[in-house]
């Protein structure tokens, strides 16, 4: 059985039975750090990969804004360059023009001429519209304009306000406007006309739209714009807008940044442009800044593409080796599954071999302790103390061999015969069999309803478990402890996960086996289940209890979910499937067939057994003849073979196996009846009694009922009837399944 109780309770020893190998810790360990260590590397390596591919990211990003600032600063350097040389082409035909002016040159007798002198002063200017001479005080209006143009007033206009209210201006660049004389957009340089006072103006006006063209030719890509400001911010030229605007400049900022510099790269918000890049370089020797920007958002839009690509070439690497990882883990799981899945075989293949040696002899024993029980209770009286005594040594000794049969069969696990069971006589049988030996001051409580609990499974295997559980929990309290067992029919409303099973939606059985010790730590719960392991001193337990009842949960599609912490106490509650229908009604004793003087001859290597056996069949009405090992058998059956009936034979003995010593007396008689009997049920077992021709095989220990039972059932030619309930082996008459 396995306790409850915990490492401090016996001095702090835990031991696993058998002592696990510093080999198998390691094994049991290196697992877990091997997966830790390996996530640790590949989470490393893919944030390498990662940090890597965002440094380079951050790195070509720098690299497109600075490439982009070199192509802004190249543009605007070229263009201030070009606008000088037209400004400057375009101040040269102005002063040319004001040596025109007719009151001041006597070479000039007329001024009908002046308009054409002044259009072959423009024709190699293609930038200049209209080259004119204004001056309202002396009706001064001469201009290249087509002859009939309308000759406005322009004493209104800034260019000719700035020259007359300020004498020593010089070339003067006015803001953009509408011309009145053709209509388009048009900005005007001027310069006064010589001599003493104000004499008028000489004026140039520019054809915005031919600057424009030139530059639409060049494309920055998309959010880009090109501008000819004058010094105040006020724009002359915008590529991207041909309409003369009145709105304040958002190039005033930009200005007020580049303050006397003649160049400079910034980053501003425009209006339209949202943040842009933007580089500002005067126009040499006249009031005017070029200005060559483009919206960050654009300048980045390949930029942002590469990165993209980038993004999804680092997360498809890292996506494939996160893909590796969990392969490799689950490799891994699976291997330390199968490692596990063996270390597990070998003990319940262990545990089989060291239960194929001790079932024997252990049946032996019991067999005695049932078969002269049974004959104590023939020479009883019904009711006496004397026959309840011997009638709880029977029960308890039938409780045995199904625990024999359930170690045996503990690595093949499965539920034996599944019927409907009340759980209330399970629990009633526990607590008997359980307070017979309770220590001194621990109490055993039960509380049930009086309405029967039906259940569904194997009674035998819900006893062992019901045993095991209220068995490891007296052994978990101390002095003065109490142990409740407590059952209820429950409605489990949701799914959930237990300590062993999975509890669907439906009506269950709950059983809690509530215990006052002192509880256990998260780690001992985690590892109550595994075989061999105690928390018990040595000597103590055998750590196999606990498995025996994780298997037979399993078993029953039931579920077992454990409560414990330290100081509190340990609550283990089963749920079980209830049963549909109410529990058969147990059917009356069948009367023993008695036998009618058949010689018997039986075989053991152990002369007790042989001795019980002899006078269970004389009790039956036979004759047995009782040999003590196989090579006795041999002789007294060679001696006279037509006297014996039948033959029921052990399996295992020293000098010759059972099916050996089979095969030895079918030479001598064919037709022989022959029933084996044996303490382990091995895998080979019934073929082996199959090749040997024996009839039937029965377990260990034996009661008078089923020994009787069978030999009436092989007997059939000699009793003239054939009585069930001996199990055959396959291929033989009767045809019965042999169990185990």
């Amino acid at each position: 059985m396995d306790s409850t109780q915990p490492q401090g309770r016996s001095g702090g020893n835990t031991v696993d039975a058998p002592a696990l190998t510093g080999a198998a810790r390691r094994e049991r360990t290196r697992g877990p750090t091997l997966r830790v260590r390996l996530v640790v590397f590949v989470v490393a390596t893919c944030g390498a990969v990662w940090l890597s591919a965002l440094f380079d990211t951050l790195q070509d990003r720098d690299a497109t804004l600075l490439m982009a600032e070199r192509q802004h600063d190249n543009v605007a350097g070229a263009l201030a360059e070009q606008a000088a040389r037209a400004l400057q082409a375009t101040d040269l035909i102005l002063q040319q023009a004001a040596l025109l002016d007719p009151d001041a040159s006597p070479a000039f007798n007329g001024r009908a001429a002046i308009p054409d002198l002044l259009r072959r002063h423009m024709s190699g200017v293609p930038q200049v519209r209209n080259l004119f001479l204004f001056d309202p005080a002396r009706h001064l209006h001469l201009s290249s304009a087509p002859a009939g143009s309308a000759n406005p007033d322009l004493s209104d206009r800034s260019y000719f306000t700035a020259q007359r209210d300020q004498p020593n201006l010089g070339l003067y660049v006015s803001e953009p406007f509408i011309s009145r004389v053709t209509g388009d957009p048009t900005f005007v340089l001027s310069r006064r006309l010589g001599g003493p006072g104000f004499r008028g103006i000489a004026g140039a006006s520019v054809d915005i739209g031919y600057i424009r063209r030139f530059y639409h030719a060049l494309d920055l890509g998309a959010g880009s714009t090109i501008e000819l400001l004058r010094a105040d911010g006020a724009t002359l030229v915008s590529r991207e807008h041909g309409l003369v605007e009145s709105a304040p400049s958002p190039w005033l900022g930009a200005l007020a940044a580049l303050g006397h510099a003649e160049a400079r790269h910034m980053t501003l918000e425009h209006p339209v442009l949202g943040r842009a890049r933007v580089s500002l370089r005067r126009v040499p020797g006249y009031p005017a800044v070029l200005a060559v920007g483009r919206a960050e958002h654009e300048i980045l839009g390949i930029w942002r593409a590469k990165a993209w690509k980038n993004v999804a070439r680092t997360f498809v690497i890292t996506a494939l080796a996160a893909i590796l990882l969990i392969a490799f883990l689950r490799q891994l799981e699976r291997h330390e599954l199968v490692t596990a899945q063996l270390h597990q075989s070998q003990k319940l293949e262990a545990l089989g071999t060291l239960a194929g040696g001790i079932a024997h002899d252990f049946n032996n024993m019991l067999g005695a302790v049932l078969g002269y029980g049974e004959l104590a209770i023939k020479q009883t009286e019904a009711g006496s103390p004397l026959r309840r005594y011997i009638d709880n040594i029977v029960v308890a000794a039938n409780r045995a061999r199904d625990l024999v049969a359930r170690i045996l069969a503990f690595s093949r696990p499965g539920m034996g015969s599944s019927a409907s069971v009340v759980l209330q006589k399970i629990i009633t049988e526990v607590k008997s069999l359980t307070c017979a030996s309770l220590p001194a001051g621990v109490t055993v409580a039960v509380e049930v309803p009086s309405e029967s609990i039906v259940v569904a499974g194997d009674a035998s295997q819900l006893h062992q478990m019901l045993a095991n559980l209220v068995t490891n929990a007296l052994q978990a309290v101390t002095e003065s402890g109490r142990v409740l067992i407590r059952a209820a029919a429950v409605e489990v409303d949701a799914e959930r996960d237990c300590t062993v099973g999975h509890l669907l939606r439906a009506r269950y059985a709950r059983v809690d086996v509530i215990d006052s010790g002192a509880g256990m730590s998260a780690a001992q719960v985690e590892r109550i289940f595994d075989p061999f392991f105690t928390t018990k001193p040595v000597g103590a337990g055998t750590g196999l209890g606990l498995s025996l009842v994780h298997g037979t949960v399993l078993d029953h599609a039931a579920a077992l979910q454990v409560d414990s912490h330290p100081g509190s106490g340990t609550t283990f509650s089963a749920y079980l499937p209830l049963a549909e229908g109410q529990p058969a009604q147990e059917p009356a004793p069948v009367a023993v067939a008695p036998g009618n003087g058949e010689s018997i001859l039986v075989v053991d290597d152990e002369e007790g057994l042989v001795r019980l056996a002899e006078e269970v069949l004389a009790s039956l009405g036979y004759e047995p003849v009782g040999c003590v090992g196989a090579l006795e058998a041999l002789r007294v059956f060679r001696a006279a073979p037509e006297r014996f009936d039948a033959v029921v034979s052990d399996v295992i003995m020293p000098d010759m196996t059972g099916p050996e010593l089979v095969r030895e007396l079918r030479r001598l008689q064919p037709a022989l009846p022959v029933i084996l009997m044996s303490g382990y049920g091995g895998p080979d077992l019934q073929a082996q009694a199959q090749a040997a021709g024996a009839q039937a095989v029965l377990m260990k220990p034996l009661a008078a009922a089923e020994l009787a039972a069978c030999l009436a059932s092989v007997l059939p030619e000699v009793r003239g009837r054939t009585t069930p309930g001996c199990p055959a082996v396959p291929g033989t008459r009767p045809d019965f399944s042999a169990p185990g």
